[in-house]
This record gives C-alpha cells, sequence and structure tokens, in this order.
C-alpha cells in the first residue's frame, strides 16, 4: 500500500461542527458564507499565494453572496476579492505591497501613509472601488476604528499617552474599549450581513468615493500612519486601525449561515491589538464552531529565512536589498502553503488532514503538537 501524503507545509484548524461537516461532504466553495482576514501587515505575505488559489481555483465561478470580513491588510486582501479581476488586484497589491521603499530609514506617518494610498488607487485602478461597493456575490466589511477625544488627534504628544491609556484599560477588560474607540464598519450592499455583539459599532455603507478611505483606514497604525479624516457617508471623526479592536477577530460575530473561511498566518487569533500579550484571551476551540482555519505550519516558518514570517520591524532591521530578497523569498516559499491547501482540498484529503479543535483548547498548541 502506498504511503499517504504527509503535507508539512499548511495546517487546517477547524470547529467541532465544521470539522464533521468536512468530514461528512468534504471541503466545498458552496458550504462556505464567510471569508475573514486579519490585521498583520507584512505577515501577509506568507499566505499571498493561498490568496491566488482562494480566488483562482476555489471560489471560481462563485454565484452565491459571500460576506468578507477583515482589518487592516485583511481589508486590502479581501477589496481585492471584490474587484472585477481579483487574481490582477492581488498582484498588484503584492507587488505594491513588497517593493514599497522610503527616502530615509523612519518615514514620517504622513510619508507612509501616502504610499499606502498609492498602493490602493494601483490596485483600484479607475473603476476598482464602485467595483467593490457594487460587487452583488462579495459583500465586504472593512472594520476601521474612530478615536474618541485625544485618540483623535495626530500629535505624538496627545495621541501616544492616549493609546497608553486605552491599552491599561484592556488590560483591565476588553469592555473598557468602548470608551475610547467606535468600531466603524464599512459595508457593500444594503445592510451589513456580518453583526458585532461586543463593543460600540457603527455601520456604514461602501461607495465608490469612500472604498480606498476606508480601507486605508483600516490599515492605518496609530503613531505609524496618519489617520483618514472622515470618509465619505461616515459619522465625523479621525478614523484608524480596525486591529485595534479586531486584531485576529475574537470570532464572536454573527455572520450568514454556514463555515467560515479564515485564511491566516498564524495557527492562533489574538482578538485585539492590545491583547497580543494575553495569551488567556487569545481564542479557544468553542468560538471556532464553524470555523476552518488554514495557515502555514509551524514547520515551513521555521525553514525561510529567519525562520520567522514578515513584520513591520523588517524596515527597520533589514537594508532595503536585504528585506526585499527576503519577502520575495517568502512570497516565493509560499506556493508550497497554497499547494498543499490546493492538494488536500482536490484529493478529499483534508478530511483526514485536518485538526479537530475541542471547546476549551488551544488552536496555536494543537498546531505546535502536530506539526511537530
Amino acid at each position: 500500500m502506498a504511503k499517504a501524503k504527509q503535507y508539512k507545509n499548511c495546517v487546517v484548524l477547524a470547529g467541532a461542527s465544521a470539522a464533521r461537516r468536512v468530514r461528512q461532504e468534504g471541503l466545498h466553495q458552496e458550504m462556505v458564507s464567510t471569508l475573514v482576514g486579519a490585521s498583520g501587515g507584512p505577515k501577509w505575505l506568507s499566505i499571498s499565494q493561498l490568496d491566488r488559489v482562494l480566488i483562482g481555483e476555489f471560489f471560481r465561478d462563485r454565484r452565491a453572496p459571500i460576506a468578507t470580513l477583515g482589518s487592516s491588510i485583511g481589508s486590502f486582501r479581501n477589496m481585492c476579492y471584490a474587484t472585477a479581476n481579483p487574481l490582477s488586484s492581488l498582484e498588484k497589491l503584492e507587488f505594491g505591497y513588497v517593493n514599497q521603499t522610503y527616502a530615509s530609514e523612519r518615514p514620517t506617518p504622513a510619508e507612509i501613509t501616502a504610499t499606502g494610498e498609492n498602493i490602493l488607487l494601483e490596485v483600484l485602478g479607475g473603476q476598482g472601488a464602485a467595483e467593490v461597493a457594487a460587487n452583488p456575490v462579495w459583500h465586504s466589511h472593512f472594520v476601521t476604528v474612530r478615536g474618541r477625544g485625544p485618540l483623535a488627534s495626530e500629535r505624538k504628544s496627545v495621541l501616544a499617552p492616549a493609546l497608553l491609556a486605552s491599552a491599561l484599560a484592556n488590560a483591565v477588560s476588553r469592555r473598557t474599549l468602548r470608551a475610547f474607540w467606535d468600531r466603524v464598519v464599512f459595508h457593500s450592499g444594503q445592510a451589513p450581513t456580518v453583526a458585532f455583539r461586543n463593543l460600540s459599532t457603527v455601520n456604514t455603507p461602501l461607495s465608490a468615493e469612500n472604498v480606498c478611505p476606508a480601507v486605508l483606514a483600516s490599515g492605518s497604525i496609530p503613531l505609524v500612519m496618519a489617520g483618514v479624516p472622515t470618509p465619505a457617508g461616515a459619522p465625523p471623526g479621525n478614523y484608524r486601525d480596525g486591529g485595534i479592536t479586531d486584531y485576529h477577530f475574537d470570532l464572536g460575530f454573527e455572520h450568514p449561515q454556514g463555515l467560515v473561511l479564515y485564511p491566516h498566518f498564524f495557527p492562533y487569533m489574538v482578538p485585539g491589538w492590545f491583547d497580543k500579550s494575553f495569551r488567556w484571551r487569545w481564542v479557544r476551540g468553542g468560538a471556532m464552531d464553524n470555523v476552518i482555519l488554514v495557515a502555514p505550519s509551524p514547520e515551513w516558518v521555521s525553514r525561510l529565512p529567519f525562520a520567522k514570517i514578515p513584520d513591520r520591524d523588517d524596515f527597520v532591521k533589514l537594508s532595503t536589498e536585504e528585506r526585499l530578497k527576503y519577502w520575495n523569498a517568502v512570497t516565493e516559499a509560499g506556493k508550497q502553503v497554497a499547494e498543499d491547501f490546493f492538494e488536500m482540498w482536490q484529493t478529499g484529503a483534508i478530511a483526514d488532514e485536518l485538526i479537530e479543535v475541542g471547546s476549551d483548547q488551544s488552536p496555536h498548541k494543537l498546531a505546535l503538537a502536530m506539526s511537530a
């Protein structure tokens, strides 16, 4: 008997209901109602090839409506899915993101914001924003936050202490974030098809005029980038990175009936930006009941240059030449992750390869154990 292939580059985690359904029916696009994209900036490059497989193969000829939910780079990616030529949009996004360069080692927030806006404008072209806003299949939801009081300021001396106060309050309880931030979700269609149960949330319709500002705001990291002043149709304010409230999402949101597909760069989820060091807040298996998470395996990551996926520190720690070489190497290696997923899906092996996450289990520990 031939030995079963081992898929060492990609891990698939699933909650109980999702795992049961995939084992009974296999994995097919019709069972997926929602696609989630996390914050993480350059970390996305580890799964940019997976995005190509999803939009070019898995979701090819999709006709049934599907909700997408993203913050920061997740919004950038999901925006591409909703354009008329998503594969071309993804390629433009990857090229622009990898090849962003700055005249100085420490560019100003205004310079970084201008570069991000130029990348988005290149991806969208003349009609892309209208395509995203009016897409009848891909229902976009871009998460931003609107800072209250001093958190709306662009002055570092005002914004930095306010951010610290927000972080300290969050350490006590995530619910305190509502005193500092409003979550503002820009959605296509007449009404959102994703609804949040926690924190203060305002829903704002997307239009051709506000797609680019909304997506830019969704990734505008405080102190690193400038905020985006009041996108068209939104409540007045200064809009920033949706990862502050929804870094990887706590999965406690309502979505259309069906499974949630979560292509992610980590086999774990951190609810909000300030929760990264609070492992007891990381999402447990119970919240993943209807979720399928696809991520690079820890073994694959260990074989990368520097044994890690890209992050924002690369701009500071590496020369431009070193960073470009490294980031391009990661995107090329990402084909291995994408190929593993494609093969598991096409052959049906995913039913045997997926790791079921129990209600109180840590997805991260399970993925590490299975990859050992």
